[in-house]
C-alpha cells in the first residue's frame, strides 16, 4: 500500500470520516470498570478487626494498599464511565439511520428493562443513550454501597453496582439510579453487535482474520 503524495491534500478525502471509536478500547474499559467495581467486595478479607468487640480499633492486613484503593476507587469509576459515554454518544449519533442498530437498541432495551430509572420529579428515558447523557452532565456521582445489611458500624462496606447521579437541566434538578454492571454488559454486547455487522459487510476480511 502506497503512503498518501506531500502534494495530495487529505482533508479532500473521497469518503466519510467519522470519530473513532475505538471497541477494544471499550472492551478494555468495561473490564477495568468491572474489576474496580469487584474490588471493594474482596476488602472483607483483609479486615482483621474483631467486629464483635468494640473495644479495639479497626485494623487492616495492608492499610496502604486498602487506603490507595479506597482513595481511588469512585475517581476510576467515574472517569471510565465518561470516556465510555463520550464514545457512545459519538457512536450512536453516527448510526442513527443504520436501520439494523436502531433494531439492535430497541432489543436490548427490551433484555435490560431500562438502564436509567428517576427517582426525582423530572421523567428520564429508560434508554442506554440518555444514561450516557447523566453521566455527562451529572454534577454528582455518588455510588451505592452496602455491608451486607450487618449494623452501620460493623462490616466492611462494598459497592452493590447501582451509582445516583444528580444534575440540572436549567433551574429543574433530575436524579437517576443505575446499575454499573448492567451499563457495562450493555457496551460489551454494542461491541460484540459491531464486529457481527462489520463481519457481514467484509467477510473475505473476517474469514482472513480468522486463520
Amino acid at each position: 500500500m502506497m503512503a498518501r503524495p506531500p502534494t495530495e491534500n487529505p482533508y479532500h478525502h473521497p469518503f466519510v470520516k467519522p470519530l473513532a471509536f475505538d471497541s477494544d478500547a471499550i472492551t478494555s474499559m468495561c473490564r477495568e470498570g468491572f474489576e474496580v467495581a469487584m474490588a471493594t467486595r474482596g476488602l472483607e478479607t483483609l479486615w482483621n478487626g474483631d467486629l464483635k468487640d468494640f473495644s479495639e480499633d479497626p485494623a487492616w492486613s495492608h492499610p496502604l494498599l486498602v487506603q490507595l484503593h479506597q482513595d481511588s476507587t469512585e475517581e476510576r469509576l467515574s472517569a471510565i464511565l465518561l470516556t465510555i459515554s463520550v464514545f457512545y454518544r459519538a457512536l450512536d449519533d453516527q448510526l442513527k439511520d443504520d436501520a439494523g442498530f436502531a433494531v439492535f437498541k430497541k432489543e436490548q432495551l427490551a433484555i435490560h428493562n431500562a438502564f436509567a430509572t428517576s427517582y426525582g420529579d423530572d421523567e428520564v428515558q429508560p434508554t442506554l443513550r440518555e444514561c450516557c447523557n447523566k453521566i455527562i452532565h451529572t454534577n454528582d456521582f455518588r455510588p451505592v454501597y452496602d455491608n451486607g445489611s450487618q449494623p452501620q458500624d460493623e462490616g466492611v462496606f462494598y459497592m452493590t453496582g447501582e451509582i445516583e447521579l444528580e444534575g440540572k437541566i436549567g433551574n429543574k434538578t433530575w436524579n437517576i439510579v443505575f446499575d454499573v454492571f448492567s451499563y457495562f454488559e450493555a457496551m460489551l454486547e454494542t461491541v460484540e453487535f459491531l464486529s457481527e455487522e462489520q463481519a457481514d459487510s467484509n467477510p473475505k476480511q473476517a474469514a482472513s482474520s480468522d486463520k
